[in-house]
């Protein structure tokens, strides 16, 4: 997730609350939805978890980082919220580990089969099982020759994007299918699975008509833009920003503005059109950056040369770091390229990018 600058001016957007949940205690936002708020171990420093209670039981939407202090808050949870009342259903957005690291967890102390989309369920799936993960690197050591990566940055990398299995909670062995379009329960109402592209493969965001509320995990944050990358692996696209632009549209003329967007980081918040419109305008800009660090260049860039320009104003040494802007960088470039804006040829098994 990369900061806009968006949240250095007035917010536009109207808390629900005025506070935070803190200590595993859950704030309830209806009678029958409840905000727990669980830490992060990263600079995205927490992570909202939805809990919603029907006549008969819980619906847990999302699961948090695989760590001893978010179990301990579980614990917590199960003892003092749930009070005896069972898990019903528990539902996964998409597969970043701070979502899914404890669904494997959550499944097994409850006894519920996991609900993810299957894309997700398949990425998750690639990224833990170990033949699958070896053959990643196969694809990733060429992708980030091409994007001209010093070598030793590259081997970084890519043991960061191969720890995936290391971080998370063994995951169950199986799942049921989500699918786009679908009516699920949630709190004993009826939302709409409302599929988001571009942060992720098939990110599950959910629209409950009768009560005005949207889940939007990671797809629409109130300070923060999502991370939309691109990356080569087969579940992802091939224009992330454009898939994620088209999901923004989708949601605007499906879900009406005057929800309660619950997001997956920051806070529960109405306004949500005006949030849309301040996420494309955030992308235009990066766009227009981009333009002009190649225009300034005299010469066509790498994918990784362009990335220093892009994010200039920041320091971007750290693997994490360049993992994600060299995916921002690449999602922007592969935009204007496929809008016939830019140039792209190959050279010396490098691409690279002109005005």
């Amino acid at each position: 997730m990369k900061k806009d600058p968006a949240h250095r001016r007035a917010k536009t957007y109207k808390p629900v609350l005025d506070y935070i949940p803190k200590d595993a205690t859950p704030a309830p936002l209806r009678p029958w939805l409840q905000w727990f708020r669980a830490d992060l171990p990263f600079d995205l420093d927490h992570i909202n978890i939805w809990l919603l209670e029907s006549e008969n039981g819980w619906s847990i939407v999302d699961t948090g980082y695989n760590a001893a202090e978010t179990r301990d808050r579980w614990d917590k949870v199960f003892a003092e919220t749930f009070a005896g009342k069972p898990v019903e259903d528990i539902f996964v957005t998409h597969f970043h580990p701070d979502h899914y690291g404890l669904a494997g967890w959550l499944a097994e102390r409850t006894g519920v089969t996991l609900r993810m989309t299957e894309k997700e369920y398949d990425m998750a799936r690639t990224l833990t099982e170990q033949p699958l993960a070896d053959a990643l690197v196969d694809i990733y050591r060429p992708y980030y020759r091409e994007a001209g990566v010093p070598e030793d940055v590259a081997e970084n990398l890519l043991q960061r994007r191969f720890t995936f299995k290391s971080i998370i909670y063994p995951p169950p062995a199986d799942y049921a299918r989500t699918a786009p379009g679908e009516m699920v329960r949630l709190g004993g109402r009826d939302w709409q699975v409302i599929a988001g592209y571009g942060h992720s493969p098939e990110h599950a965001c959910r629209y409950n008509a009768q009560d005005k509320g949207f889940i939007a995990g990671d797809i629409v944050l109130p300070d923060i833009s999502p991370n939309i990358s691109y990356f080569p692996d087969e579940y992802l696209s091939d224009n992330p920003l454009g898939v994620y632009l088209d999901s923004l549209d989708r949601i605007e003329k499906t879900v009406p503005d005057e929800v309660v967007v619950l997001p997956s980081h920051g806070v529960p918040f109405t306004g949500l059109h005006q949030r849309i419109k301040e996420l494309r305008e955030h992308h235009d800009r990066r766009l227009e950056k981009l333009r002009a660090v190649l225009a300034d260049a005299g010469k066509p860039l790498t994918p990784f040369e362009a990335m220093r320009g892009l994010f200039s104003h920041r320091m971007i040494d750290r693997p994490s770091d360049i993992f994600f802007a060299l995916g921002e960088t690449l999602a922007h470039l592969i935009y204007d390229e496929k809008e016939n804006l830019i140039q792209h040829v190959k050279e010396d098994n490098k691409s690279r990018f002109s005005i």
